[in-house]
């Protein structure tokens, strides 16, 4: 060790149990007691304090060493457990700013499909006010049948009146044609 024994004679050896530790951070690291400690037997030397003092000195900064380098074992464990949180805390932000965007997108194309549709309402009541008509009643489908199997009998009814104004109308046509034509024969008759 450091050189506080004669040539040949044996030296303490120090050994560390090893221990299985948790990944993350705990209160048992730092409440657990220093690793312990085995001393190798050696021929009984009568020791003079300085050499006791040095040997228990050393022995102190070995343990603390033991100790140091277990904590840095430690630290580098939970080192790579912070690293592996903020990666999943940095995967989560993206993945709720993606979501946010998601909803941001969605919302505005609501807004737009609103303001058409509200704009086709306003256009729609502007010209039911001018047409007068009664647009209320046709909310169902049964109410739109019925419409519309009146205007089909529409144009036979139109077809009617067609012709008989049609008639009509020959019958109007050969009365002028008749009182003209009684007209310039009394013409002609009076000349």
């Amino acid at each position: 060790m450091l050189g506080c024994f004669p040539r040949g004679e044996a030296c303490p050896v120090l050994r560390i149990d090893g221990r299985r530790h948790s990944l993350l951070l705990s209160k048992a690291i730092f409440e657990r007691p220093a690793p312990e400690i085995r001393y190798e037997t050696a021929p009984s030397v009568p020791l003079i304090a300085r050499d006791s003092y040095v040997a228990e000195t050393a022995n102190k900064i070995e343990q603390m060493q033991a100790t140091v380098r277990l904590m840095s074992r430690d630290l580098a464990q939970i080192a790579g457990a912070v690293t592996d949180l903020q990666q999943t805390a940095d995967q989560e932000k993206r993945w709720q700013t993606f979501q946010l965007g998601e909803k941001r997108s969605r919302d505005t194309k609501l807004d737009e499909l609103l303001r058409g549709c509200r704009d086709l309402k306003a256009r729609l009541d502007r010209i039911e006010s001018c047409s007068k008509g009664d647009f209320h009643a046709y909310h169902s489908f049964e109410a739109v049948s019925r419409k519309l199997a009146e205007l089909e009998a529409f144009p036979d009814y139109a077809r009617r009146i067609e012709r008989s104004l049609k008639l009509r109308s020959w019958v109007l046509c050969a009365t002028i044609a008749a009182g003209a034509a009684i007209i310039v024969l009394a013409n002609t008759l009076a000349a």
